[in-house]
């Protein structure tokens, strides 16, 4: 269990968005390292070699000035040098020691190196080959100090001629023979460079040409400067340094580096979590706090004091600020709402109160008459509101005289229903002195009319039922029509004359008319909520479902009718809300003969 525990507490530690953070910008510094060490060495590389080839540039043209060109009788020189390559090779005879060292041929030919006007084709044979050699000694010196001045590892001077031909001075790792003065092929495997040596442009004297190479495990960085006389011939000043120390020293700079860029970066890195954390973290952190001490405490003004302390003026401080001022906002709502919700909870107490008053005004004691034998009945009211303004009302005129009535008020709610108790007063009170139907419906609708400045109006069916005789007198005010259950045994509509609502007009004058029950008849009176019912398409129940509903229970009690009518509008209705009120009456008339 402690196990699952210390796991959990990793997972959520892991999840912080500091830890985030800094796993991002460490994988981040990582992989720029990764980039960067390849690309630094190329890029150190080519600066290096850029840098060594303008030096090349500068050291290869003074070699070619002070040496090269100081001396006219070097294209000579090399020429000598093909043709008789041996005589660099051998040891002088004593005769021709004996020449050298003499006083004719020093005196003569005292600094005849840098003697212009001294033809050597014009020599001896002998002559000609202490001038050559003693040339040589001389170039070879001026190298070796222009070689200790550049720090380079090995300094070439050697012959180029139209046939394609190198005489090596010096071990170079282009050759590795020695040799004074021997002959070898221009073109060799390996050093492409000198193909283009051949091939070069004379137009261009001062273009140089580099190469890597590498001879007895040592690399050398190698530039050549062809150059060329005015007989055709030319040679080829080299310079080589030696790569691999700089390599070394390369790599272990890089190294230096490296060590000191990573400190760096992490220190970077390490400042870089520090001002996120501080600019971006800590504000978020404090918000969550905020959040999670309003949800516990519920202490708006404590939280927008903690917001308050948030400094930060980029988006997360506009995520405080909004939050301090929802956390108020809902503070006020929720006193708003508490309020509003006692006042609904009194007003639905009111409602409540109503609704049983509005109950208790319309007859709901069944069986009504218990003591009468000739009919039974039933009436139901369901309110599509707490209270709704429909009503139904029965009660007996005198002993032989049953008066029936239903009533659907316009409108809804309270008002409807305040409407609905004058008006069933009303038409209860008249009723009761002993009027016909319609001069009932008549005188309430001029007292109502009178005084209805909301321009309400009800719909009313009043009929009084001579129980002794089954005849029915009725007025119909705007209400739906009757239906009858006659002599053929089925529920059938029974199409009445009808007259104005009842509230409209002051003057207006309603008419009745006279129908007989049968022993056995059954008389269904109901609001407009019954055929009006909608299910969830927009569809109405409709009269004729209505009427099939009756024909299924035509043997049934009123009571049972009704329930198989409300069954029928609720299968058909189902999730539905119910739109208006839903009033219906059922009179099953026994006749004399019941008593």
């Amino acid at each position: 269990m402690s196990g699952i525990n210390k796991k959990t507490k990793i997972k959520k530690k892991n999840r912080k968005l500091s830890f985030q953070v800094g796993l991002i910008s460490l994988t981040f510094f990582l992989a720029t390292l990764c980039i960067s060490v390849p690309v630094l060495l190329t890029v150190i590389r080519r600066a290096y070699l850029k840098a060594k080839e303008e030096c090349f540039d500068l050291d290869l043209k003074s070699i070619r000035n002070e040496v090269v060109l100081r001396a006219r009788h070097t294209s000579w020189l090399f020429s000598y040098m093909r043709e008789k390559p041996d005589d660099f090779r051998r040891t002088l005879t004593d005769e021709e020691n004996e020449i050298r060292n003499s006083k004719e041929y020093g005196g003569e030919l005292e600094n005849f190196i840098r003697d212009e006007s001294i033809d050597p084709e014009s020599l001896s044979a002998t002559k000609q080959l202490l001038f050559a050699r003693d040339m040589i000694q001389q170039l070879e010196k001026d190298i070796e100090e222009k070689q200790e001045t550049i720090d380079a590892e090995i300094l070439i001077l050697g012959l180029y001629k139209e046939d394609g031909v190198f005489i090596y001075m010096h071990d170079s790792p282009v050759k590795t023979e020695n040799e004074i003065a021997t002959v070898i092929p221009l073109i060799e495997e390996g050093h492409s460079v000198l193909d283009d040596l051949r091939n070069a442009d004379r137009s261009d004297p001062d273009k140089t040409y580099y190469e890597m190479a590498e001879s007895k495990g040592i690399a050398y960085y190698i530039g050549y400067l062809p150059v060329y006389f005015h007989d055709g011939s030319g040679c080829t000043i080299c310079i080589m340094h030696d790569w691999s120390k700089y390599r070394d020293l390369t790599i272990q700079r890089l190294i230096v580096f490296i060590v000191v860029g990573i400190f760096v970066l992490l220190i970077l890195n390490v400042m870089l979590v520090l001002l996120i954390y501080r600019k971006a973290i800590k504000p978020v952190e404090r918000i969550k706090e905020g959040v999670v001490e309003y949800k516990d405490n519920k202490d708006a003004e404590a939280v927008s004091c903690k917001m308050g302390q948030i400094q930060s003026r980029n988006e997360i401080g506009v995520l405080a600020d909004s939050f301090a001022d929802m956390v108020t906002e809902v503070e006020r709502y929720s006193r708003e709402n508490l309020k509003l919700n006692t006042e609904k909870e009194r007003i639905n107490t009111e409602l409540s109160l109503a609704k049983n008053i509005q109950s208790s005004v319309l007859p709901n004691v069944f069986p009504a008459f218990p003591e009468r034998k000739d009919f039974e009945l039933y009436a139901s009211m369901n309110p599509a509101r707490e209270v709704g303004g429909d009503f139904y009302n029965f009660f007996m005129i005198d002993d032989d005289h049953l008066c029936l009535m239903i009533a659907d008020v316009s409108g809804k709610g309270v008002p409807a229903a305040l409407f609905m108790m004058a008006s069933k007063i009303i038409l209860e009170n008249q009723a009761m002195q002993g009027k016909s139907p319609a001069r009932i419906v008549t005188d309430t609708n001029r007292i109502i009319s009178a005084n209805n400045k909301e321009m309400l109006f009800v719909t009313v069916w009043l009929g009084i039922l001579e129980l002794s005789t089954g005849k029915l007198t009725a007025v119909n005010a705007g209400h739906e029509p009757p239906v009858i259950m006659g002599e053929n045994g089925s529920f059938e509509m029974y199409e009445d004359e009808h007259f104005l609502f009842v509230g409209i007009m002051e003057d207006m004058e309603y008419g009745e008319y006279e129908l007989t029950l049968k022993p056995g008849s059954k008389l269904f009176v109901y609001t407009d909520g019954v055929p009006e019912a909608t299910n969830g398409r927009d569809e109405l129940f409709g009269t004729d479902r209505m009427i099939r509903a009756l024909n299924h229970a035509v043997q049934s009690s009123p009571e049972e009718i009704l329930q198989t009518v409300q069954q029928a509008v609720d299968d058909f209705v189902q999730e539905a809300e119910q739109f208006d009120d839903l009033t219906m009456l059922c009179v099953d008339y026994r006749g004399p003969a019941g008593k």
